[in-house]
């Protein structure tokens, strides 16, 4: 797909800029690549078929995330390991191209109008759904280990395997958080095998990984506000605050793996569970302590 007018670059909220100042306006989540699939297509032998993706979360953050290229993707002439928020003014280097990461100053007045203006947007709204936090397990410590090139490609490829695996089962990428993601399935009534294949593709990627990693997963309600649009809601609440306590429970008793019992009450017909004990999680109301599963020891 080739650049888009100049008129188009009005009506969207941020955008990739050309050295010639032609603008390629940015969605919920732009591929950049030499593959003709990608939003923005580059002929460039030195950047890969699927070389980077530009995706937006909580509506208005922008963030590269390199998927494993063999020649690096660059903010500022610095080459990221992680995925890195941009900023406007930021210079995205990907193969010979320079693209200049513009946004529009005011967008999120324009969109709280719009949101008022037009009830065909959902602005705020309660689901129960499916969560999963996955997190490189040391990162800061790992990447000491490699040269900067090598770990920037390790945790792409890893981020782009783990991101296959989540959108085929019919989840997405909430958010990137450095050096993990969060994903939901924000489907009312959303079936549980197509999670259930998501969890036991991520444990047998678990098993094989050069970047050890944990996984928690929980079901509960959140609070959704934002767009309808993939990977723009904004998710929140208590239950949300637990998904992430429980990766760092997870830890804390030496587990790679870790469900509330919620989550577990769905999947011990799917995948062979064991209880691991009972953990207060602070500052909850109730002060009731949780029940926990992870994978049975073999």
């Amino acid at each position: 797909m080739g650049p888009q007018s100049a008129d188009d670059r009005d009506s969207r909220d941020a955008w990739l800029e050309a050295a010639d100042g032609r603008p390629w306006p940015l969605g919920a989540s732009c591929s950049i690549g030499r593959a003709p699939s990608n939003t923005i297509v580059l002929d460039d032998r030195r950047i890969s078929r699927r070389h980077a993706v530009v995706h937006r979360q909580d509506s208005t953050e922008y963030w590269l995330v390199d998927l494993g290229s063999g020649n690096g993707s660059f903010i500022n002439g610095l080459r990221i390991a992680n995925p890195t928020r941009l900023y406007d003014g930021d210079c995205v280097g990907i193969g010979e191209s320079i693209l200049t990461f513009r946004q529009a100053f005011g967008s999120g007045a324009r969109a709280l109008t719009s949101a008022h203006s037009s009830m065909t947007m959902i602005e705020v709204k309660s689901a129960r759904c499916w969560m999963l936090v996955a997190d490189i397990v040391g990162s800061t410590k790992l990447a000491t280990s490699y040269e900067p090139a090598r770990w920037a490609s390790l945790v792409g490829a890893w981020t782009d395997g783990c991101r296959r695996i989540v959108e085929g089962n019919g989840g997405l990428i909430n958010k990137y958080l450095g050096d993990g993601f969060l994903a939901i399935w924000p489907r009312d009534g959303q079936p549980t095998k197509p999670v259930k294949e998501a969890i036991a593709a991520l444990l047998s990627q678990q098993r094989g990984a050069r970047l050890p990693f944990r996984i928690a997963v929980h079901f509960g309600d959140v609070v959704m506000g934002g767009g309808r649009s993939l990977g723009e809601d904004n998710i929140s609440g208590a239950e949300l605050v637990l998904l992430f306590r429980m990766e760092k429970i997870a830890g804390s008793i030496n587990r790679t793996f870790l469900c509330s019992e919620p989550a577990a009450a769905k999947l011990q017909s799917l995948i062979d569970l064991e209880f691991v004990g009972e953990h207060a999680i602070t500052g909850f109301t109730d002060n009731l302590p949780r029940r926990f599963f992870g994978i049975r020891s073999k």
